[in-house]
């Protein structure tokens, strides 16, 4: 099944009315609220989903959040296999994930679900944590 038509099978279930299209970089950019729009593209060995999760706030002891972030990278232990990031504009942390094989629409729909869940965590822990370390 083609990204294109699992993106069309995912907006009829979710009921959004316009289908997203490609845009000019290659990619779908669903948009799950007001403050999340999620990047979705094919790639040459599967599918990659990219999001913002944050801005980067402006701290003394950024380095402290980045060593935390870096562990939760660890084998995917806290991200469910996505990879926390810096976009390269270095102004919001992301979240992404490449996913290689083959999928059904199902297998996306629970990949998606889970990156959704991640980012929802990771956009209530990032601050939660820099107010602990802030302190």
């Amino acid at each position: 099944m083609s990204l294109e038509q699992i993106i069309e099978n995912l907006s009829k279930e979710v009921g959004i009315k316009a289908i997203p299209q490609l845009d000019k970089k290659g990619s779908y950019q669903l948009h799950i609220n007001k403050d999340t729009q999620i990047s979705i593209t094919e790639t040459g060995q599967g599918i990659f989903f990219f999001v913002r999760i944050i801005p980067i706030p402006e701290m003394k002891s950024k380095e402290v959040v980045f060593i935390y972030l870096m562990k939760a990278n660890l084998l995917g232990q806290g991200t469910g296999g996505s990879v926390i990031g810096i976009d390269t504009l270095e102004k919001h942390f992301t979240l992404s994930l490449s996913l290689t094989e083959n999928l059904s629409y199902k297998i996306f729909k629970d990949y998606l679900e889970e990156f959704l869940n991640y980012l929802d965590f990771w956009k209530e822990e990032i601050p939660s944590y820099i107010a602990k370390v802030s302190d």
